[in-house]
């Protein structure tokens, strides 16, 4: 975050909430700052590559069968002498021997790039070499450097960067298990002049909202060179986000997409790098903006790209292709509680902020209780609401399929009693989302009443354990990768606001009763994820939450949890975990610390 964008942030809450909270907001980003830097020399430490690990892997790489040639394209242009040898010097150490290094020089004036390459190129006949007469840019050079690849796939390396010692051995170790994979990632992290670690990206696995808001995948990509050659290449019209372009066409076109969570690539911090921060290249945020915009019109669901306060991150705002109908469905008991000396209805209250402050008015409301609403409650939401009774103890996920059982629309919204509207769009916002053929669950950002996240996303983390990431933090909170203010898939998202489309909700059998308070959820969405379908939380679509105020129990019973794990530990196992949540991070907490 730039300097910037934190004094614009600290604005927005010293006028929202006042100088104590925005004092508090501050300390806490500068205590995060500090802790994560400290930590993360130590986790350097701990998955520093030992010489046995590097015997090892020498070993492991005499046993396959499989022995893919690399091509890693690395376009010049100007670079310092230091800069670019220790470029090429981490291809040259790389662990796996079969790779290539595709040179192309775009016509530098410094007079020290073309001996220096020529000298490379003498002395290792796997160094190809092309220079250019003509300066044309990023996308150009990159061309050129590709009609020098022979590889089965092409990994990119900027020429002031470094690859870490054993990537190229880690993506062949894919490989052998995923020969059908058309593009992978890696994560990273930056170094600076004097050679120090910094500011890892730990990534999730393939997470198309996210990547739609931010070129997140970014170092070190690799990708099949018939798939590139295919597509046209990289397009000099995007230069500066070409690789951003080049992933939003690529992707279109297969979902063969893996993840490897090490940190392969480091991205050099100096001042003529984007590493260095946000004023480092302004021009490609706007071509990335124009990437977008291009797949946006490829794309069956149409729409805009808004930018947003932070440099290089994007909103995406599809269009409505229909006036769906969504059918909201709340059990209720019609809890009263005290506030400021008076006592409120929760569920009038709920109501009253949907009928009030929604700008998608065609929605019908249906409130599912136990006979226990109170007869003057019922009289002042006569009209408003449909009512439909159930006897049985209560049950939460009983009643919302009962519910959904007198639902007229295609869309279902499951809400808690417990909240209210905040942003007059919410709708708009979950149902641009939710209309997608591939979307399974969408989620919304939820708040405590003092302004504190209380839902913006589930992560399950050790012997399946979902939680709620940054819980309890300030809502203006941007989380990790602006993770809590951007569009975000998620494995699971809290049915205290879950939009779906009714089809896809009957299809996967609703929610499972024998979940009766807790885990519903979580539940239904992974038996989305499981069908393949994608879960999200926008957070445009904002509530205010009183957390489970309508409920006495609202602990996590033991034998819930073992109930859930089960059922989809073996699931969870299979799949490697929690795919949006990084293995790197803590095992035992969900805020993407490590």
């Amino acid at each position: 975050m730039s300097l910037a964008d934190k004094l614009e942030t600290l604005k927005s809450i010293r006028e929202e909430q006042g100088i104590p909270r925005a004092i508090a907001f501050l300390r806490d980003r500068l205590c995060a700052k500090l802790q994560g830097k400290m930590s993360y020399q130590q986790w350097r430490k701990r998955h520093r590559l030992t010489r046995s690990d590097i015997q090892a892997a020498r070993e492991e790489m005499a046993t396959w069968s499989h022995l893919p040639l690399f091509s890693i394209l690395l376009p010049v242009y100007n670079v310092e002498a230091i800069w670019l040898e220790k470029a090429m010097q981490s291809v040259r150490a790389q662990i796996y021997p079969h790779w290539e290094l595709c040179i192309a020089d775009d016509a530098s004036p410094a007079s020290h790039i073309r001996p220096l390459l020529e000298n490379y190129r003498e002395s290792d006949r796997r160094i190809k070499v092309v220079f250019r007469e003509k300066n044309g840019n990023i996308s150009a050079a990159s061309n050129s450097a590709l009609e020098l690849a022979t590889g089965e796939y092409i990994g990119l390396l900027d020429h002031d960067d470094e690859l870490a010692i054993e990537a190229l051995f880690s993506i062949a170790k894919l490989l052998q298990s995923h020969p059908d994979a058309d593009f992978i990632y890696t994560d990273e992290d930056h170094i600076n002049p004097r050679g120090k670690h910094f500011d890892p990206a730990f990534k999730p696995d393939w997470s198309p909202e996210y990547f739609h808001t931010q070129m997140y995948t970014c170092h070190f990509g690799i990708y099949r060179t018939q798939f590139v050659r295919k597509i046209g290449g990289f397009r000099s019209e995007f230069d500066g986000a070409q690789d951003y372009d080049l992933v939003l066409r690529l992707t279109e076109k297969t979902q063969n997409i893996y993840h490897i969570p090490k940190i392969l690539y480091h991205w050099r911090a100096i001042a003529s790098s984007s590493a260095s921060g946000v004023q480092g290249k302004p021009q490609a945020f706007q071509r990335g903006k124009k990437a977008l915009e291009s797949m946006l019109e490829r794309s069956q669901y149409e729409g805009i790209v808004e930018e947003t306060n932070m440099a290089g991150v994007f909103r995406v705002r599809r269009q409505l292709k229909a006036e769906y109908k969504v059918s909201i469905v709340i059990p209720s008991a019609g809890k009263q509680v005290r506030e400021e000396e008076k006592t409120m209805c929760l569920l009038e209250k709920c109501i009253g902020s949907i009928l009030e402050k929604s700008t998608y008015r065609n929605f019908e409301i249906i409130v599912v209780d136990g006979f226990d609403i109170p007869n003057d409650i019922l009289s002042r939401l006569h009209g408003k609401i449909e009512l439909v009774r159930d006897r049985a103890p209560f049950n939460f996920s009983t009643r919302i399929n009962l519910g959904a059982k007198y639902a007229k629309g295609e869309m279902l919204l499951i809400l808690n009693d417990d909240t209210e509207v905040i942003t007059p769009d919410w709708l708009e916002s979950m149902l641009e989302f939710a209309q997608q053929d591939n979307i399974g669950a969408v989620g919304a950002k939820l708040l405590f009443p003092d302004g504190k996240i209380q839902h913006s996303g589930v992560v399950i983390v050790e012997s399946v354990h979902p939680m709620h990431v940054f819980y309890g933090y300030e809502g203006a909170h941007r989380g990790y990768s602006f993770s809590n203010v951007v569009n975000r898939n998620y494995i699971a998202v809290t049915g205290a606001c879950l939009l779906m489309r009714k089809e896809l909700f009957e299809r996967l059998g609703g929610l499972e009763e024998e979940f009766a308070l807790n885990y519903n959820d979580v539940d239904l969405c992974l038996k989305a994820h499981r069908a393949g379908y994608r879960n999200l939380v926008t957070p445009y679509a904002r509530l205010s939450h009183y957390g489970s105020a309508s409920r006495s129990d609202r602990k996590v019973r033991p034998e819930e949890r073992q109930k859930l794990a089960q059922k989809w530990g073996e699931y969870l196992q299979k799949i490697g975990g929690d795919p949006h949540y990084n293995p790197n991070f803590a095992p035992n907490n969900p805020n993407f610390e490590w």
